[in-house]
């Protein structure tokens, strides 16, 4: 299966992430939304031949910082 294939249903993501990419200034993006949806896949992999810088945090809504 091609990555064209993987990204099936997700043009309005698509065109967002396309207009946040090829933007003249800094850009932010929270990406947040039910589990096993594919978030992840899908920031991974938009850009694909482009350097960019991807950060990844995970945690529990009011959990503890386990010090």
């Amino acid at each position: 299966m091609s990555l064209k294939e993987k990204f099936a249903g997700r043009l309005e993501e698509k065109r967002e992430l396309g207009e946040l990419f090829t933007s003249n200034k800094a850009e932010f993006l929270a990406v947040y939304g039910r589990r096993r949806v594919g978030k992840t896949f899908l920031i991974r992999n938009f850009p694909q031949k482009t350097p960019c810088i991807f950060f990844n945090s995970t945690g529990i809504h009011n959990g503890s910082l386990g010090l």
